[in-house]
């Protein structure tokens, strides 16, 4: 099967212009952000200050007083020296315990802090993107759905805005995290040797040419994965859609081998990515450890021949304070490359979910008419003019690809409360000009007119709004029946519900399911026919009173018996209403006040069937053979109950 192809995407360094687009959505965190510096600050000081710090004056402190070695010393009376950010501080060791044990509880809450304040960082952001990713899915025009499968957009919103707002939050935060560790760990080491401090940070420039030699590598592999794994999504929505189709031709192994050949492509650039990424690690490690043995190797030659020593710590204290800021600068840059890692992993979902935020749909109202009229999110429906219903096509042109036309100058006007059928062979124009009229597209050439004046003056909202359309095969949402028919308008009382379908005459059938109105649908209502479902789609079309309506081959998909006896609410539905109706069973059509033939993108005839019929044209040869198709249907048919009725009989 043929599945969606994304466009390749040029190699490039770390995009800072790409992430400053999600910084957006960190600005309404700002109170929460700030809360997780505070806790992010204490921890910080405590875990790259205090606890060595203070780890190596109590070392120094025993070793001096012989608790170390067995020394008949009362621990209690014992000065602790601790030099903390360059500040002396003498305690005894009864309130070093005191101030010890208050900080850890304190620390325990700052953690815990740290840890819920990221998670809900992440999850706000997450539901950010998906919001702004929907919102823009409901403006983009029918030509960007011609081009984009389903599976590309569920992946965006769901794996992408999850990704991107777990890194995002994970990713600002361990960027301060990394600044508060760093900073206080060199004002430490500073304050106790500058000179093993500048041993400790000789190593540091490795890591920038590491990050240089990586930063291509990994971002190249993991475009090329994600990549893989968007083309498998819009594959798998392939097969799903598709797979009626797959089982009528019994070609299950050939999709299964290809969903092996998918995975398995997935699993291999993946794992080439990780390949890369893993590398990262194991190099900051052996810098680290590099650094540590550079340490101990020197340490002995620097205190001897340089005389280096402490005011308040003995060399033992000392040698074990710096070997544990080898692990306080390391560590942060190591969680450095694994952000910088997780950066390069995700950049390539925000390089896609971006690209469909800042989609601009090809379709828009003007800043005029939105000012007047609102937006399809914020109509300001006080302003909506009543509706006539009369339509003009004023010489209009389209073409859904560049310089091929499928309409040519079409100077068609329907008058109000007429109704209107458009006939002709597939790749006529009969969709095309609905959708023009519907304004899911917008004339190449030439105005679309309703009541005189051009549509794109009015908003889509407005034009929308007093537009009932039955589509050929009719959807139906995860709800009751009630649901279904209100969301043709949503504020509809249950009586106006009611009210519709006796006119159409489809109460009775409602009322006949397990409960009613109240009856809950799933799965695209496939417990009701085709037919039923057809029903409450014309409901849903009808209960909003419009003026145009239109019946996109609304009876296609129902065999001509379910046609037959659903032809009368058809009939109820057209009345005092601008009616379009695009019609495969011309036998439908036969009492439309006009019907318009076309071929190759222009109407050829025009005009009701009895004059049609007397031209001996085009529409009589297209009548004349499907009267002949359904009369072999129904001879078909009548053969059939004769059989079945014999065996009765019998």
């Amino acid at each position: 099967m043929a599945a969606f192809v994304e466009e390749s995407v040029p190699n490039s360094k770390l995009n800072f212009g790409v992430w400053a687009k999600t910084f957006k959505y960190l600005k309404n965190l700002i109170p929460y952000i700030v809360l997780f510096l505070i806790c992010l600050i204490f921890t910080s000081f405590y875990d790259s200050s205090y606890v060595p710090s203070s780890n190596a004056a109590l070392i120094a402190a025993f070793n001096e007083n012989g608790v170390l070695i067995g020394g008949n010393v009362d621990i209690w009376k014992v000065i602790l020296k601790i030099n903390i950010l360059g500040i002396h501080i003498n305690l005894a060791f009864k309130d070093y315990i005191i101030l010890s044990a208050t900080l850890v509880i304190i620390r325990s809450f700052s953690i815990f802090g740290q840890f819920f304040l990221m998670n809900y960082l992440s999850m706000s952001i997450m539901i950010s993107l998906r919001r702004d990713a929907f919102k823009k899915i409901q403006e983009l025009t029918f030509s960007y759905y011609d081009k984009t499968p389903s599976g590309w957009l569920i992946a965006r919103l769901q794996n992408d805005a999850s990704k991107i707002g777990e890194v995002l939050s994970s990713t600002v935060l361990g960027i301060f995290q990394i600044i508060m560790t760093l900073t206080f760990t060199l004002i430490t080491m500073f304050s106790q040797s500058w000179q093993f401090s500048l041993i400790i940070l000789a190593t540091t420039p490795l890591i920038f040419v590491v990050v240089m030699v990586f930063e291509r590598i990994i971002l190249k592999r993991f475009r090329t994965s994600r990549n893989a794994y968007s083309y498998f999504v819009g594959w798998l929505a392939e097969s799903i859609n598709g797979n009626k189709t797959i089982k009528t031709m019994a070609i299950e192994e050939t999709i299964k081998e290809e969903c092996e050949d998918l995975t398995s492509d997935i699993v291999k650039k993946r794992v080439h990515a990780e390949k890369a990424s893993g590398l990262f690690y194991p190099i900051i490690s052996f810098l680290s450890s590099l650094t540590t043995a550079l340490i101990i190797l020197v340490f002995p030659l620097f205190t001897k021949n340089l005389g280096i020593h402490s005011d308040t710590l003995t060399d033992a204290a000392m040698l074990i304070l710096f070997i544990n800021f080898v692990s306080n600068i390391y560590n942060p840059i190591q969680q450095f490359a694994e952000i910088f890692s997780d950066l390069m992993s995700t950049q390539a979902s925000v390089e896609k979910l971006f690209s469909l935020i800042d989609t601009e749909p090809e379709l828009k109202d003007t800043p005029e008419v939105i000012e007047k009229y609102g937006t399809i999110f914020n109509n300001k429906k006080e302003n909506f003019e009543p509706i006539e219903g009369e339509i003009y096509f004023n010489h209009v042109s389209f073409s859904y690809i560049k310089d091929i036309e499928v309409l040519h100058d079409l100077d068609l006007k329907i008058e109000k409360g007429t109704s209107c059928a458009i006939v002709g062979e597939t790749g006529s124009g009969k969709s095309t000009t609905v959708n023009l009229l519907c304004r899911f597209y917008e004339p190449t050439k030439g105005k679309v007119l309703i009541d005189g004046k051009d549509y794109k003056e009015r908003s889509v909202s407005w034009l929308r709004s007093n537009i009932g359309f039955v589509q050929q095969t009719p959807f139906i949402f995860k709800g009751t029946v009630k649901d279904n028919i209100k969301y043709g308008k949503l504020d509809a009382s249950d009586e106006d519900v009611i009210r519709v379908c006796k006119e159409l005459d489809i109460h009775n059938f409602i009322m006949s399911l397990k409960n009613g109105y109240n009856t809950y649908l799933k799965d695209g209502g496939n417990e009701l026919s085709q037919g039923q479902k057809q029903l409450i789609s014309f409901a849903r079309a009808i209960i909003r009173d419009p003026k145009i309506l239109i019946l996109d081959e609304a009876t296609s998909s129902i065999d001509t018996e379910t046609e037959h006896d659903i032809q009368h609410s058809i009939n109820k539905m057209l009345k005092n209403r601008t009616s379009l109706i695009i019609a495969h069973r011309l036998s439908t059509i036969v009492d439309c006040d006009r019907i318009l033939v076309m071929k190759d993108g222009i109407v050829v005839e025009d005009g009701n069937h009895k004059s049609l019929m007397e031209k001996n044209g085009y529409y009589h040869l297209l009548y004349t053979n499907q009267f002949k198709e359904l009369d072999i249907d129904k001879q078909l048919k009548q053969y059939k109950d004769q059989i079945e009725d014999k065996n009765i009989n019998l």
